[in-house]
């Protein structure tokens, strides 16, 4: 398989400057003249696996708001474009068993929707938070207001139309500072906004996203997602580390993951699998760890039985999962959110 390639300058998809002028025309208004001006070729944004420069977006998406004479462009943007359609992910998400899964998968597969931007999804207590930062750490790297408001958008409603009816956010963080005329994001967001925060970020309460829903069906899920993840190494320059990652999450329920089987997936040897994780600073006993880690406190938070976790996590022995789970986190799982609201 061919190397890695990292890349230094942020991109975005292609399909992020598809939706801006998918707005633009709903919105009466001939993208063209903007993408002439921008250097934007139609045909590279036709081309599938194609990165535009992050700034290209930016200026496409602050250009298309001056033009309209609308602030909250990049709001309606990203949520008036259907962003998920009939993909392998929309389904992976709508059929999962509770709709924490649901969003712990779309979290997973966070870059089949964007470039240059991380996702992660965590259990504070009562509440889960979605959170969205810029995979390039400097500030001249950071997501802009414009970008933020078109991601965040984009994330909230395509989560939250195939979750179950009153399943809601409960309140917003974001990075930009309060615009001049904040109603827009109000009416969209609803008032429980922190501005100037240190990230972005999207909050539930726990026992709505840990609710069963009726129509679920896990099996066809997990089908759905494992095409997903296929589609997403067709597509990304990854890590070896993130590939296996992203495998062991693929397959994680699937009974004991093995390092033979995630090799055989990803095309190479064993031994040539290991030295590219060891190349990288990472083992896959590291990678199975971080997996089962984020899994047990997820389930966890939905109170699900510890004995049922552990066995879906490869521990046929209720004991043994407790002890690993106090090796990672030093306490029991019984204990871990007690201790944690004292902290």
């Amino acid at each position: 398989m061919d190397d890695v390639v990292v890349r230094e300058t942020p991109t975005v998809w292609r399909h992020a400057a598809v939706r801006v002028c998918a707005a633009l025309r709903q919105l009466g208004k001939n993208p063209q003249p903007l993408l002439s001006r921008l250097h934007i070729n139609v045909d590279d944004l036709l081309r599938p696996g194609f990165r535009l420069p992050s700034v290209s977006l930016s200026q496409l998406l602050a250009e298309g708001s001056q033009l309209l004479d609308r602030e909250d462009f990049a709001l309606y943007a990203g949520a008036e474009v259907e962003p998920l359609g009939n993909s392998a992910l929309r389904w992976a998400v709508a059929l999962s068993p509770t709709p924490a899964r649901g969003i712990q998968r779309y979290v997973d597969l966070f870059p089949l929707i964007t470039d240059g931007a991380l996702a992660s999804f965590e259990s504070r207590g009562k509440e889960h938070a979605l959170t969205i930062s810029s995979s390039f750490g400097s500030n001249a790297h950071k997501m802009d207001s414009f970008q933020e408001d078109m991601l965040l958008s984009a994330t909230l409603t395509a989560i939250e139309a195939l979750l179950p009816d009153g399943c809601q956010h409960t309140r917003m963080e974001f990075t930009q500072r309060k615009p001049d005329d904040p109603s827009p994001w109000y009416e969209f967001f609803g008032e429980e906004i922190k501005w100037a925060a240190p990230q972005s970020k999207i909050w539930w309460e726990t026992s709505v996203l840990c609710t069963p829903k009726l129509d679920s069906n896990e099996e066809l899920a997990l089908a759905h997602e494992h095409l997903a993840m296929q589609q997403l190494a067709a597509v990304t320059s990854q890590t070896w580390a993130q590939r296996v990652e992203w495998q062991i999450t693929a397959t994680i329920l699937d009974g004991s993951v093995t390092q033979t089987a995630v090799a055989a997936h990803l095309g190479v040897e064993i031994r040539t699998l290991q030295r590219h994780l060891k190349a990288e600073g990472a083992s896959f006993q590291e990678l199975l760890a971080t997996v089962r880690k984020r899994h047990a406190l997820n389930q966890l938070s939905c109170n699900r039985p510890i004995a049922q976790i552990g066995y879906e996590l490869g521990y046929t022995d209720p004991s043994a999962f407790c002890n690993a789970f106090k090796k990672w986190f030093g306490v029991s799982p019984g204990n871990y959110f007690k201790v944690a609201k004292t902290i």
